[in-house]
């Protein structure tokens, strides 16, 4: 089973010490230019708080955590894995059948952008929720 990829941006990131940085998150790696992205939405996540616990049975989605301090649970087949992501823009990407999770840990809220491929749709969302961390 194909397992998550993480990495902090480095790659398509600019960073300006006046007025801040932008990310090119796909411009590099297996969501590059060709992607089929079509699902996309910016997830908060409050301090203390879980999202995910759940996988996708056919899409692949990219996480680009771009603000705030977790932890980001996923469960490939050989157990749960964790990584901490503190403040570093980093790409998250989860291929189909593996379930994940994120929490905050830190005293802000976690901003995140998901990004899906392949067509969304709300009745059949391709969505499983799947336990992977205790709320």
């Amino acid at each position: 089973m194909p397992s998550v990829d993480i990495e902090r941006l480095h790659d398509g990131f600019f960073n300006d010490p006046k007025t801040g940085w932008s990310a090119y998150p796909f411009m590099h790696g297996p969501s590059g230019r060709d992607a089929d992205i079509r699902g996309v939405h910016v997830v908060a996540i409050s301090p203390g708080q879980v999202r995910g616990n759940h996988y996708h049975e056919k899409t692949n989605e990219t996480l680009l955590v771009f603000s705030g301090r977790g932890v980001f649970y996923w469960e490939d087949g050989s157990g749960i894995s964790e990584r901490v992501i503190d403040r570093e823009p980093t790409l998250i990407r989860i291929p189909p059948g593996v379930r994940h999770a994120f929490r905050n840990i830190g005293d802000d809220t976690v901003y995140l952008l998901a990004v899906r491929d392949g067509e969304f749709d709300p009745d059949n969302p391709d969505v499983v929720r799947s336990e992977v961390v205790k709320p």
